[in-house]
This record gives structure tokens, sequence and C-alpha cells, in this order.
């Protein structure tokens, strides 16, 4: 493992094109050990992920993306689809037994656990990402796929939504263009 900030943050890139290969199921159980670690608003983990790992699956999620998007899915072995659960407080008992149940009639809108979700899952994916390079792999995180398409095809019957996909293993360095320029600090934040 390599928990420098080069690994993880100024030599990593986004890759585009990957070579195919599959993780196994102990790096990608590696991956998850790490992520899972992430924080959360009352330990709420409302992050959902099917890892995407045959040459079957992979095609049926290309087939789920937008034009662009399924050559780039189709060169790599491993994905990760990553979901938020709207149903994530029914674990409260087990991860924050301090909350209380939201319903309908304790503020918990639908629109508010979906806010929550969101907003806690996606804390979740940067964690992911960040465990994966940090174990040695290359990540290539798009969005650009027919939600609905990818939800009947790989969530069953359950109240999970796409976010986005990781495509995961040994990128194409060769495929990489020159990193994009970034806001200043001063564009980009306050401190008051």
């Amino acid at each position: 493992m390599d928990f420098s900030k080069e690994s993880i943050f100024t030599n990593a890139r986004s890759h585009k094109k990957f070579g195919g290969e599959q993780l196994s199921e102990n790096d990608i159980k590696a991956i998850y050990e790490l992520a899972k670690l992430a924080p959360t608003a009352n330990n709420s983990c409302p992050l959902r992920i099917v890892f995407v790992n045959t040459v079957e699956s992979i095609e049926r999620l290309a087939k789920c993306a937008l034009d662009f998007n399924q050559e780039k899915t189709r060169t790599a072995g491993t994905a990760a689809i990553l979901a938020y659960d709207l149903d994530f407080h029914t674990n409260f008992t087990t991860l924050a037994p301090h909350m209380k149940q939201p319903t309908a009639h304790s503020g918990w809108a639908v629109d508010r656990l979906e806010r929550y979700a969101l907003a806690n899952a996606n804390l979740q994916i940067g964690f992911l990402i960040a465990a994966a390079r940090a174990l040695g792999f290359d990540c290539g995180p798009m969005g650009g796929f027919d939600s609905e398409a990818v939800e009947s095809q790989f969530f069953g019957d359950t109240r999970w939504k796409f976010n986005c996909v990781v495509l995961l293993g040994r990128g194409d360095d060769s495929a990489l263009h020159p990193r994009a320029p970034r806001l200043a600090f001063e564009d980009a934040c306050r401190i008051t």
C-alpha cells in the first residue's frame, strides 16, 4: 500500500482507457475495507456498490453507457457501479443506535432522505477512489450512463439510486492527456 499524497493525489490521474484485466476478489474486498472507513453523518453509510467483474457483466454495463462512454467501459476488467440507498436508515439500529428511525412523521421527507443519502455516499465515493489508488490501482470515475438502465440491470428489487461508475484496474498511461488546470485557492475558497 502506498498512502503517499503522490499516489493518491498529485501523480494520480483519471483514466479513460484500461488494459482489461480483472481485479481479484481479494483486491475488490481490500478496496471496500478501506473505503468503508469514510466518515458519514451519523455513520449512515448509504453507499452501495455493485462490482462488475466479468467480461459479460462489463458488456452489460457498457450497453447502459451513453455512446461516448461505451468503449471506455469495455476497456475495463472491473468497474464499480456506485449508488446510494434510499433505505440507508434501516441500518441505523446497527450503525447508529443513538439515532431514531426516520419516518415521514419525524421530519425525514423523501427529498431530505435522498439529499442526505447522496451527500454521504459521495463522501464514501471519494474514499473508494483514494483506497483504490492507495492499493496501486488506477481509477476512471465517470457519469454518462442511462440511470434507469443501470438500475434495472444491476440493482434488482432495491431502493438504490445510480450515482456514477468508477472503472478500476491498470490504466493505459499512453491514453492520458495533460492534466487540465484546476481553480486557484483564491477562485474557489474563502476564509472568514
